[in-house]
């Protein structure tokens, strides 16, 4: 998903809960909702240069807020923001706020975005496997641990956590049409 129209999600997002937002010119956040930062990123990112952004928004604004798709994260990458966040809220006592994008399956105009002030939050959204996409139950007697096993191989994290923010629609999710 292209930064900009994650950005134009966003904005769309904010005006839907009457916060105002300032997309901001140059060096800086991609946006300013009433004052604090909010860093937005593609699918696509230098994660090295967006902690060292974040990093500086950190020591500039009250709060700081990272808005990703979905597909912009990997278990690695969680971790590092968590060990981010620790920092931040020792040094400065604010946490990272996040906010993930999925699209809509079959409907390009419709995004889903989740809200989650906790960065913890993300990983175990992201880790946690449902024994029924597994296939292993001790009640099934045609359920095999080998069967368990290549399902889970073929398993995706990242699929997971798309699928439950599309799916999880409730007062962390919103739907937003472009």
């Amino acid at each position: 998903m292209k930064e900009e129209v994650v950005r134009q999600v966003m904005r769309k997002y904010f005006a839907s809960k009457s916060i105002k937002t300032i997309p901001s010119k140059g060096a800086g956040p991609d946006l300013l909702r009433d004052g604090k930062a909010v860093e937005v990123k593609g699918s696509k990112y230098d994660f090295k240069r967006m902690l060292t952004q974040l990093k500086d928004y950190a020591y500039k604004f009250s709060e700081v807020s990272l808005v990703l798709p979905y597909d912009g994260l990997t278990l690695e990458r969680i971790e590092r923001l968590i060990i981010f966040n620790g920092l931040i809220k020792e040094a400065r006592g604010i946490s990272l706020k996040v906010y993930l994008l999925a699209p809509h399956s079959e409907q390009r105009n419709i995004f889903y975005v989740y809200d989650t002030p906790n960065v913890e939050r993300i990983r175990a959204m992201m880790t946690a496997v449902p024994q029924p996409n597994i296939g292993f139950s001790l009640k099934d007697p045609h359920s095999t641990i080998g069967n368990a096993v290549e399902n889970l191989l073929t398993y995706s994290f990242v699929q997971n956590m798309k699928q439950y923010i599309c799916s999880d629609y409730d007062h962390k999710v919103s739907k937003v049409e472009l």
